[in-house]
């Protein structure tokens, strides 16, 4: 009962944070994710501290294996015409980072499969992504209200 009064009354003022129209930070969408998946996974305290180090960990990696490739996406972004031999090495570079995406993935899930039980770590994909959409939804509303 506790973990959901603190829930939702973070979740109310997060969303007070985006009538604001003020500009989500990494630390408040991490934040906001922590409580989220803490809540849905009803982890208990021992598991949650073990469960929470090798995620951050996870993201960090994650997190640090966009900024050593992001250059090569803004490249393309910027629409830059390159020759075939280039596209050729962007394209292996694309791949080489996607390779590194679900090594850093299969790490997470060894790491949660000593903390975890097999249904929870099972679960937190689906939650992932049901947090990506209700971020996503919420990023929509504000931009709605901007516009009016």
């Amino acid at each position: 009962m506790k973990k959901l009064l603190i829930f939702y009354l973070t979740f109310f003022i997060f969303q007070t944070g985006f009538s604001q129209k003020e500009r989500l930070s990494r630390e408040k969408v991490n934040a906001y994710k922590k409580l989220f998946l803490s809540d849905k996974l009803k982890l208990n305290p021992n598991i949650e501290i073990d469960f929470w180090k090798a995620y951050k960990s996870y993201e960090d990696s994650l997190y640090q294996l966009w900024d050593n490739n992001k250059n090569n996406f803004r490249k393309v972004a910027d629409e830059v015409s390159f020759s075939d031999p280039e596209y050729a090495q962007l394209i292996n570079d694309y791949m080489d980072y996607e390779k590194k995406k679900v090594e850093l993935r299969g790490q997470l899930i060894s790491e949660l499969r000593e903390v975890l039980s097999p249904r929870k770590t099972y679960e937190l994909f689906r939650l992932e992504e049901d947090f990506r959409r209700e971020m996503m939804k919420k990023l929509r509303e504000s931009r709605q209200i901007t516009k009016n």
